[in-house]
């Protein structure tokens, strides 16, 4: 799998030192420090640019500042799944700082900004602070949990295939408003593992329904639909707990 566009350096180091998703991720009181950020870059990624490849030697940390990003894994019959999608403010693979490997290839679904810290400056700054530390082991706990809940319940023959479409693209929302993040019919197929013609149908079925809608007529608009949230959150009822904090009150 080859990076169909190669990255182009962003803003640089300069940016890093004021981005928000510092805060965010690592916590409001935890600083990088100016031996990360001298080291950090940013980088844009256009459609099907690849941040890093399965198997390779992990040589850096990704924090995700705007897209998404598709976590791709490689069956056991060679057949290519998505098991996770990655939206701003979040760190791809945070757990390969400790390993010497990237398990998934990661790929751009449309315009991606990413910083792009080396690991090994990134492992001085954790392994000198505890604050750190405990940040990236609750991190990784929630993204663990995460996975396992994307596995149950959009993978999951129990719900029907209507009710997992429906979790997706509520997965898919663009903080608490009514956008919603455009995947292609197969991305979206790869991800719930059902066929392109079913998932093209029931995307159909919740836009005559107006449950979905495009999302404008900019081209950056056409990246997004514009979602009946409400709607969407009944139909992902049929089963009583959603992978993404976007849903948690789905259930009550």
């Amino acid at each position: 799998m080859s990076n169909t566009s190669p990255p182009t350096q962003g803003a640089g180091f300069g940016d890093c030192l004021d981005c928000e998703l510092y805060g965010e991720v690592l916590g409001e009181n935890v600083s990088l420090g100016h031996g990360v950020d001298s080291g950090a870059r940013i980088h844009d990624y256009q459609y099907g640019g690849v941040l890093y490849q399965a198997a390779a030697p992990v040589d850096a940390v990704y924090f995700i500042r705007s897209g998404i990003v598709k976590m791709v894994k490689a069956g056991p019959a060679g057949e290519q799944r998505i098991v996770r999608v990655l939206k701003t403010g979040d760190i791809a693979e945070i757990e390969s700082i400790i390993s010497d490997t990237f398990e998934h290839t990661a790929i751009a679904v449309g315009t991606v900004r990413a910083c792009r810290i080396p690991v090994e400056l990134f492992r001085k700054h954790v392994a000198g602070s505890a604050q750190i530390q405990l940040r990236v082991l609750q991190k990784s706990l929630t993204d663990l949990r995460e996975a396992e809940s994307w596995f149950s319940q959009l993978t999951g023959n129990a719900a029907s295939a209507r009710t997992r479409m429906a979790r997706l693209l509520l997965c898919l929302r663009v903080d608490a408003g009514d956008r919603i993040h455009r995947l292609g019919i197969a991305d979206m197929a790869a991800i719930v593992g059902i066929n392109p013609v079913t998932v093209s149908r029931i995307i159909s079925e919740f836009r005559r329904q107006e449950f979905l809608s495009k999302g404008g007529l900019h081209a950056t608009a056409q990246r997004y639909f514009r979602a009946n949230v409400a709607a969407l959150e009944n139909i992902a009822r049929e089963m009583p707990k959603s992978p993404c904090s976007d849903l948690s009150d789905v259930a009550n």
